[in-house]
């Protein structure tokens, strides 16, 4: 049986990775005057899509399978971890540089990169987090009301659900929560420098900032401390990125400077 704890940790994770998420997105849509918000947004969502689920993890997955690259990442556990730091965000830069030098253009504004930012966080979330907890949430019902079927494989999917530590679901769900957030700062600083005629170092920051974000989560999680500590380090990166957006979006209201007009 799953306990009402772990029940409530999976509940909190869906609301946290679906719920929220597609609640702001509809918000977002209504609020916008402009009715190009919901464009931008799934801009961000496919270009997300296509960078990490379309090229990169099946790269990683074609790589895993060679003993070179098996032995790397095996007896160098940190240049691995900066490895797919550094790859993620790369492919995750070049995603939303595309789409604001390109598909945006003219119209790069705080609101189009705020729609962007936040449709490539939904995309993350939803491929890496909201799919699976769907699962997890219709295995534990299965569970406690008896109805899954009794085979080797679904007792060994019930006995590894049960078996997760219950702060787990907790923890995913509030981290993608700072995700989002994340995303979004890193796509309102890089349209600031593409509207500044300065694409190049804009690139640079937001490839930096991924970077380092994506490896000090892998380092504290490599670490074994604790699930709490890594979500306390996306928080301090998500205060630090939201307190930008905060401040390109009153900038931009009150026109002095005009950072992204």
């Amino acid at each position: 049986m799953i306990s009402p704890i772990l029940f409530a940790g999976i509940i909190f994770s869906a609301i946290c990775s679906l719920v929220i998420p597609i609640a702001v997105w509809i918000y977002l849509i209504k609020k916008d005057k402009t009715g190009s918000m919901n464009r931008f947004i799934l801009l961000g969502l496919f270009s997300c899509f296509v960078a990490q689920i379309i090229i990169r993890d099946p790269v990683l997955l074609i790589l895993s399978t060679q003993d070179s690259f098996a032995d790397f990442a095996n007896n160098n556990p940190i240049l691995f971890a900066l490895f797919l730091s550094f790859t993620r965000g790369l492919f995750d830069t070049s995603a939303r540089f595309l789409v604001l030098k390109f598909a945006v253009k003219e119209n790069i504004r705080f609101n189009s990169a705020l729609g962007t930012g936040f449709g490539h966080g939904l995309s993350e979330t939803i491929a890496y987090t909201g799919i699976s907890v769907i699962v997890n949430l219709i295995v534990s019902i299965m569970i406690n009301t008896n109805s899954l079927p009794n085979t080797e494989q679904y007792k060994t999917i019930a006995e590894t659900l049960s078996s997760q530590p219950i702060s787990s679901f907790f923890a995913a769900g509030t981290e993608r929560i700072l995700a989002i957030l994340i995303h979004i700062g890193l796509s309102v600083i890089i349209a600031y420098f593409i509207k500044k005629n300065m694409s190049a170092a804009g690139f640079a920051i937001c490839l930096a900032a991924h970077t380092v974000y994506d490896l000090t989560v892998s380092l504290i999680s490599q670490s074994g401390a604790s699930v709490w500590l890594t979500v306390l380090a996306a928080t301090v990166f998500a205060a630090a990125f939201t307190a930008v957006t905060i401040y390109m979006r009153n900038a931009e209201n009150a026109d002095t400077p005009k950072i992204i007009n």
